[in-house]
């Protein structure tokens, strides 16, 4: 490259790799995805691991490049990411690029501290003032009129609608706005449950299934409403349900790669040379380890994830990537710091070993509903996962355990303690030494409105309620417009 290129990070929330058209999935999910991969300079990896299970965790470590334990944001005390280590958006900044985040997840914003080196950093937000501000009355009327192509029509569920179109505007009026190079970072919550897409998808994937797609919505959403419930129940679904709830996260996953074809046609116009990463924070379970969502377990479910790269010359998909790999990639690109990151330049290095961690979680929703729940098979505390192509390995303080993969259910520990020796040793030698915290965050100072959405964000239900749209277009003379 004979110059800086500029760098859009798209990040899809709750995307697992198995259900996209990359990954091989039976429906085609992500046709628009699956283009830009197949580019002469594109590359889908198969490989992906997350850092972390859930937004909290995870979003600082692909923000930053850091394993879970060495920033520390919702993995043990700190709530924030900590000033004594830099953020991509700082690297990117200190390197000449104008940099601009635009994201639709408090966890990627101001919550956690990671808005911190954006020249300009935009939160879709919740409340009608926050929308408005945030999206602009043009592309908030532009939506409302067409509610349903691009959201679920006039529904008053408040969890039911989507932001997808919204945030494309958004990026696109300020990616306008900024010089170039620029680097952006773009936060889809969607398809984050609760799983109810645009009218258009309701029936996508429902053939076989013997309901329509609007009851198949209403199953997802009375899952999503009880989640604690199904999960303390054992996950106990028909076989009808598990069904419907895969075709509305399918469909979801559909219509967030139609507003990604979107924003990447304009790319395409409007930017000079760019490199594209598009990628998912994390997976989602769909009864694996008798879980949902994304909670408590460390399956490959929720850690493997779709990474797709295109702009870069001479990239593979080998071995196991982790999004601290793509990050030094893209700074190496840039020209920009790469000291603080703890991966390899994917154009000529890979990783031996991926690792995962598991932050500090509480059983007490699961124990209220039902006092019994067996516990024992997700602690408390933080650990960490080692795998290989092969081998998986869970550390813990007590039932440690060791898979052949793909199976996920055998403990195999007990057949082959040298793998369990060798998996131990470096975890241990990389823990005493990578896996340091550096720095200690406070926690972030917000107000009421955000700590009550904050708590909500404990599952994640961050979407666009349509009363919030209604209440700001009923106050506005649609016949300007």
């Amino acid at each position: 490259m004979s110059r800086q290129p500029n760098v859009v990070w798209l990040t899809l929330d709750s995307v697992r790799q198995d259900h996209t058209t990359m990954g091989g999935y039976d429906r085609e999910t992500t046709p628009r995805i699956q283009e830009i991969a197949d580019r002469p300079d594109g590359v889908a990896f198969s490989s992906c691991l997350a850092h972390a299970r859930a937004s909290a965790t995870s979003v600082p470590s692909l923000l930053s490049g850091t394993c879970p334990s060495r920033h520390g944001t919702y993995y043990r005390e700190s709530t924030a990411f900590p000033e004594e280590l830099p953020l991509a958006a700082e690297l990117f900044r200190e390197a000449g690029y104008r940099t601009v985040g635009v994201s639709n997840n408090e966890y990627a914003g101001s919550l956690t501290n990671t808005d911190r080196g954006f020249d300009q950093f935009t939160l879709l937000g919740s409340s009608p003032t926050e929308i408005l501000r945030s999206a602009g009355l043009g592309n908030v009327l532009k939506f409302a009129r067409n509610i349903r192509r691009h959201s679920v029509g006039f529904s008053t569920d408040t969890h039911a609608h989507s932001g997808a179109y919204l945030l494309t505007e958004i990026v696109k009026r300020e990616l306008r706005r900024a010089e170039e190079p620029l680097f952006a970072y773009v936060h889809y919550n969607e398809p984050h449950r609760a799983y109810y897409p645009p009218m258009p998808y309701l029936d996508r994937y429902t053939e076989g299934i013997p309901m329509s797609g609007t009851e198949a919505a209403e199953i997802a959403m009375d899952i999503h409403h009880n989640l604690v419930e199904h999960i303390a129940d054992g996950c106990d679904l028909t076989d009808e349900e598990w069904a419907a709830l895969r075709a509305m996260y399918d469909a979801e996953i559909a219509y967030t790669d139609d507003r990604v074809g979107a924003l990447y046609n304009w790319l395409q116009a409007e930017l000079g040379e760019t490199v594209l990463a598009i990628t998912a924070d994390h997976g989602e379970l769909f009864g694996e380890d008798d879980m949902l969502a994304y909670k408590y377990s460390m399956h490959n479910a929720v850690l493997q994830v779709l990474m797709v790269l295109a702009g870069i010359e001479g990239l593979a998909d080998e071995g196991l990537v982790q999004h601290a790999d793509v990050l030094r990639t893209l700074l190496e690109v840039a020209g920009a710091d790469t000291e603080t990151v703890q991966g390899v330049d994917l154009r000529g290095q890979r990783r031996e070993y991926a690792i995962s961690q598991s932050p500090e979680d509480s059983l007490e929703p699961l124990l209220e509903h039902d006092p019994n729940y067996d516990t024992s098979q997700f602690p408390a505390e933080p650990y960490s996962v080692i795998q290989e192509k092969k081998f998986k390995y869970y550390q813990r303080t007590y039932r440690s355990r060791l898979h052949r993969l793909p199976n996920e259910t055998e403990n195999i520990a007990d057949e082959f303690p040298e793998k369990v020796e060798q998996f131990n040793r470096y975890l241990n030698e990389w823990l005493g030494t990578e896996g340091q915290q550096i720095g200690h965050a406070e926690a972030v100072s917000v107000d009421k409105a955000t700590r009550e959405r904050r708590a909500e964000l404990a599952y994640l239900d961050h979407k666009i309620g349509i009363q919030n749209i209604l209440d700001i277009s009923s106050k506005l003379r649609w016949s300007r417009y």
